[in-house]
């Protein structure tokens, strides 16, 4: 098989400027480009065209679409909908994708970042267990104002294996003097 790994990920959200701002302010992504500009609405997608293709509904348009670079990790593409989306708050008892972990190399900063823009961020950072414990390996969950969960993951020490694994977890490369 050749794949490679996730190239990017989609997130609904109710207001594409919003997100964009998080995502920049907060997490230092940039934007690559704007399918669909939502001040541009004769540049929006209309469902039914979308839905043989993907299965998006055909009474929803898309009417902002970005496509965003996420550090030394998978792009995030920005949908925005018209009626608006309705937003709830992920979380890890719901079906389906719930949330996405960012590897960093400094979790308080980052948290806080994410708080200062506008995060709830829950009890942390904490201390991992199980496989992934050891010295100074944390993560920090976080609430986005647009309702979708991030984790915040760092693992500096070694991880231990089930006797099963024919892998290893992969993780980020330093950008760090890149």
């Amino acid at each position: 098989m050749s794949i490679r790994g996730i190239e990017h990920i989609g997130i609904t959200v109710s207001n594409l400027d919003e997100a964009e701002k998080f995502f920049v302010n907060a997490l230092g992504a940039s934007v690559l480009y704007r399918i669909v500009p939502p001040d541009e609405p004769d540049k929006s997608l209309k469902g039914k065209d979308m839905l043989s293709l993907d299965g998006f509904p055909a009474e929803i348009n898309i009417s902002g679409l970005a496509m965003l670079r996420l550090a030394n990790g998978c792009n995030v593409e920005l949908f925005q909908t018209q009626p608006e989306a309705k937003e709830y708050q992920a979380n890890p008892s719901q079906p389906g994708i719930n949330h996405f972990s960012l590897y960093v190399d400094n979790i308080k900063e980052v948290g806080e970042s994410m708080r200062e823009n506008g995060a709830k961020m829950f009890e942390g950072p904490t201390d991992c267990f199980a496989q992934e414990e050891g010295k100074g390996n944390q993560t920090w969950f976080g609430m986005t104002p647009f309702g979708v969960l991030i984790e915040l993951i760092t693992l500096p020490s070694a991880l231990k294996y089930d006797d099963i694994a024919s892998s290893t977890r992969w993780i980020p490369r330093s950008t760090e003097g890149s």
